[in-house]
């Protein structure tokens, strides 16, 4: 009895070995697999935010309803604020951006307040908070997170200064104050 219990077992084993290898790729399959995974994973890669690079481009809807593309102000110099409604030093960085916005606005300096809305609990209170403090500038939504991560955005606010070029001049975590962005500005 037992002699029949190890060759069950023993030809069990063998059956699913013989299974096994039938499924299992051969090495040049598996090497074949694993170039096209390399492939399909570095095309999906966005580029990353840096100093001196070239801005990366994005699409994104405003609150208004418009579709913003950052490309479309090439030529001009952005100022690039991420934000939420729920950051305090959002609400204290808001009324500087409005002067900045005020004061310049036809010197070719655009402010876009791009939204991280995925962050947010909901749009309204978006909405809420740009006509409570009469924001007279875009404001992009982020609502999958995307233009955030591109962005490598880890505290908020962060602000990106992109010269006329399209490329990235300065990187400013934490609330800016008026003074301070003229300062990037003349740097330019």
């Amino acid at each position: 009895m037992k002699r029949r219990l190890k060759y069950a077992i023993l030809i069990g084993l063998f059956i699913f070995l013989g299974i096994l290898a039938w499924k299992v790729p051969s090495t040049t399959e598996q090497s074949k697999l694993q170039v096209e995974a390399l492939k399909a994973s570095s095309q999906a890669v966005p580029a990353i935010a840096q100093i001196g690079k070239p801005a990366p481009d994005f699409e994104l809807q405003a609150l208004s309803g418009e579709d913003v593309r950052l490309s479309d102000y090439k030529g001009k110099t952005v100022v690039l604020n991420f934000w939420t409604t729920w950051c305090s030093y959002c609400k204290k960085e808001i009324p500087e951006l409005i002067n900045l916005h005020h004061l310049y606005e036809k010197d070719d300096i655009v402010v876009l307040a791009v939204n991280l809305s995925s962050e947010e609990e909901n749009l309204e209170q978006v909405a809420l908070f740009a006509k409570e403090f009469e924001i007279p500038f875009t404001i992009p939504l982020d609502k999958e997170g995307v233009v955030g991560e591109t962005y490598q955005i880890v505290m908020i606010p962060t602000t990106f200064i992109i010269g006329p070029d399209g490329s990235i001049q300065n990187k400013i975590m934490g609330p800016v104050k008026l003074d301070q962005l003229e300062q990037h500005l003349k740097k330019q």
